[in-house]
């Protein structure tokens, strides 16, 4: 059980994933054991001391309205420039380099949601405000089981993001 369960799956288009049969392409990493035995979806949350968007999607995460819905999920914020190897939510420390290489984190705030099977369903680069963090959050634990991948997660999350920006006419 080296590798675990697979916790994170990325942007490797044509990558072929040695370790998971669940997802065609993939970066995988192993988890903590406390976050195996877990189903709870999880959201890792890549900042920088020095981004003002950060704060500011850190103040939209502490929102009141968000407090009830992040507390079935797994919160993690991760600093990129962090000295310290990351432990949490990996099994193995790593450093934030090769975190942001494996991730693909090229900018600050990054937002990644997982599902409950702990793989990738929606990346977000910038600020989300409350109302569309509030509607992902709702959302990724209703997931279709026949999205197989994170690219058609992702279409699936931005299409009801974009619908509901609509309906309230603020697209």
């Amino acid at each position: 059980m080296r590798w675990g369960l697979i916790l994170l799956a990325c942007f490797i288009i044509g990558c072929k994933d040695q370790a998971s049969t669940q997802v065609e392409s993939s970066t995988t990493l192993a988890l903590d054991s406390s976050i195996v035995e877990s189903s709870k979806p999880i959201v890792l949350m890549f900042y920088s001391t020095s981004c003002q968007p950060c704060k500011v999607l850190e103040q939209n995460l502490a929102h009141a309205k968000l407090q009830h819905l992040l507390s079935s999920f797994a919160l993690y914020p991760i600093d990129i420039y962090a000295k310290d190897p990351i432990t949490l939510p990996f099994a193995t420390p790593t450093s934030a380099k090769s975190l942001r290489q494996d991730l693909h984190i090229y900018a600050t705030p990054t937002l990644m949601l997982f599902d409950k099977h702990h793989l990738v369903a929606f990346k977000h680069i910038g600020i989300l405000s409350v109302d569309d963090l509030a509607l992902l959050l709702t959302l990724i634990p209703t997931l279709p089981e026949n999205l197989q991948t994170q690219e058609s997660k992702q279409q699936w999350l931005s299409s009801h993001l974009t619908h509901a920006r609509a309906s309230k006419g603020s697209l």
